[in-house]
């Protein structure tokens, strides 16, 4: 009856939005999927490569990687992965469609929250097309990162979250704890302290309510929110309870892995190994990856967290956006710091803010539109300016550059027509998507298939080789050949030791020249690749910034050649 009803509200009469939503996710999120001309990640070869060899080793319960097993990752990314490439067959495609679907998953949840909440069709879509239109999820979409799965818990959890909230029934606590539960084979024990704040902010709100006469009017609440809460963490230990039993019926190995799972990892961020990085890499890299509508989450965040909520839903909706700051003051503690790691709560951001905007008069922020759509033209015209003069520097085709250019020029007079006419806040709400869109398309379908210069190349003799010697200095290098060349026995070696794979069977791949030619080998083929940290006056030079890549092959496989002729 619960399930029906919010179910039933939330989807009455929206149907022409979800198809939008949908065909918005496929259209931006799914092309690039399957290559290599995307916003890469360095952790996504390791885990493509860990998914790959439990599948080929059938190690389920404990993955594998590169012989050992990975007990310094959460299972469900790898579980997810290994089921797609048993459905779908081992390829980049199916080991990434997964994030897709995810991340989609998190735009419909956000139009649920928005619509169960009371919101209309039309501010549901607005917010959730937004939140699909950030870099965050146009980079880590096409991705096998754990943040896809975070991210997609951490919507579900505060989408049940809040029907509690608004019903009052404690079914959805019991259903938002066993999400939580099941969430912690993707993060651990620190999705619990995310959902545990995200729920005790509420509370927090609650219980500390004054009277106008300043007297304690949250006195009462205190029993409630904590049988709340223990409804909530006791449901959430079910699906840890059963797999921590399962594990340690797996005899000394499962006890190894919790101890790993549980604490090592955890605690190896606040290692003094790992030098302490600077405090500004959290909230930067929210508003990065919230970009284009870095902006619009910023001043929205500022003007709500502080704002007294006049509704239920809004106290919600500042419960969230206090939940994020606490998280991120979290984050800020250990040592170890990434841009990514608030990634998981944007969307919990966009559900936030948009609760305040429910049922509100248009002028309210008709203002934080225009200032974000300014924000936003500003940084496509900036990267537009940059890549005219990267083409032109390297004599590159501009066609690109050109239909870009008009279609800025289109936006800027849209949006001059709406100003002018004062069109209101639906122009300039379809104004800023479309411009996001737009940018985004030109990035996936322009930008990165022209600046990104693989080290595999995808034809000639090479791709067809079944043994190969990697010999760089980094060993992650060998992992990005493997997984480009599954059919590949595929070995790494540092200069000054490729000796040990010289063999005159193994083709060979070094990145800097080899004078003389190893003997019994000859050049096959070279690759272009960018220099690492290349600079203006690199661009400038002969060799526009890039150095190649040496492939040599066996000289008797060629003499087999041509004597089997």
């Amino acid at each position: 009856m619960v399930w029906n009803s919010f179910f039933k509200k939330s989807l009455n009469g929206d149907r022409i939005f979800v198809s939008l939503l949908v065909l918005l996710n496929v259209f931006l999120l799914l092309p690039g999927s399957g290559g290599n001309a995307l916003l890469t990640q360095g952790d996504e070869a390791m885990h493509i490569a860990t998914i790959r060899e439990s599948l080929a080793s059938s190690s389920y319960l404990f993955p594998k990687f590169e012989g050992v097993l990975n007990l310094y990752k959460p299972p469900a990314l790898f579980w997810l992965g290994i089921f797609s490439d048993n459905l779908f067959g081992v390829s980049f495609f199916a080991e990434r469609f997964p994030s897709f679907l995810l991340f989609f998953g998190s735009s419909v949840l956000i139009y649920l929250g928005i619509r169960r909440a009371g919101g209309s069709p039309k501010l549901a879509f607005a917010i959730s097309s937004a939140y699909t239109l950030t870099l965050g999820v146009f980079k880590f979409s096409r991705l096998v990162m754990m943040e896809s799965l975070l991210t997609f818990f951490i919507i579900l959890v505060s989408v049940t979250i809040l029907e509690f909230r608004l019903s009052k029934n404690r079914i959805w606590l019991l259903v938002g704890g066993f999400f939580s539960g099941i969430a912690i084979l993707i993060k651990g024990p620190v999705f619990q302290v995310y959902s545990g704040i995200i729920l005790g902010s509420y509370s927090i709100i609650g219980i500390f309510l004054l009277h106008s006469n300043g007297g304690w009017a949250g006195k009462k609440r205190i029993g409630k929110e904590l049988l709340s809460h223990i409804i909530f963490h006791f449901s959430s230990l079910i699906v840890p309870a059963i797999w921590i039993l399962v594990l340690l019926s797996y005899s000394e190995l499962g006890k190894e892995f919790l101890t790993i799972f549980l604490f090592t990892e955890n605690l190896g961020k606040f290692s003094a190994a790992t030098a302490n990085q600077s405090e500004w890499i959290i909230p930067i890299g929210f508003l990065l990856y919230s970009f284009p509508f870095s902006l619009a989450v910023f001043f929205g965040f500022y003007s709500k967290l502080f704002q007294k909520p006049k509704s239920l839903r809004e106290v919600v909706g500042s419960s969230y956006l206090w939940a994020i700051l606490t998280i991120c003051l979290v984050h800020l503690a250990p040592n170890r710091k990434d841009f990514y790691y608030l990634l998981p709560l944007i969307p919990l951001a966009f559900l936030g803010i948009g609760l305040f905007f429910i049922r509100k008069k248009e002028y309210q922020f008709s203002k934080l539109l225009s200032l974000n759509y300014f924000f936003c033209f500003g940084v496509s015209a900036l990267v537009l300016a940059a890549m005219w003069g990267f083409e032109i520097l390297l004599g590159q085709n501009i066609w690109a550059e050109l239909l870009f250019t008009v279609f800025l020029l289109l936006i800027f007079i849209w949006g001059r027509r709406i100003r002018a006419q004062k069109s209101g806040v639906p122009s300039t709400t379809a104004l800023n998507l479309i411009l996001a869109a737009g940018l985004l398309s030109y990035i996936q379908f322009s930008i990165l298939p022209r600046v990104n210069l693989s080290e595999v190349p995808e034809n000639g003799p090479f791709t067809s080789a079944k043994q190969i010697c990697i010999v760089s200095e980094n060993p992650w290098t060998a992992l990005t050949f493997r997984n480009a060349l599954p059919g590949a026995e595929i070995i790494h070696s540092v200069p000054g030791a490729d000796r040990n794979c010289v063999d005159g069977v193994r083709y060979l791949v070094f990145f800097q020249e080899q004078v003389p030619i190893p003997s019994g080998y000859q050049l096959l083929q070279t690759q272009t690749v960018w220099k690492r940290d290349v600079t203006l006056k690199e661009l400038l030079s002969p060799t526009q910034g890039k150095e190649y890549v040496y492939f040599y092959e066996p000289s008797r496989n060629k003499n087999s050649e041509l004597e089997s002729r």
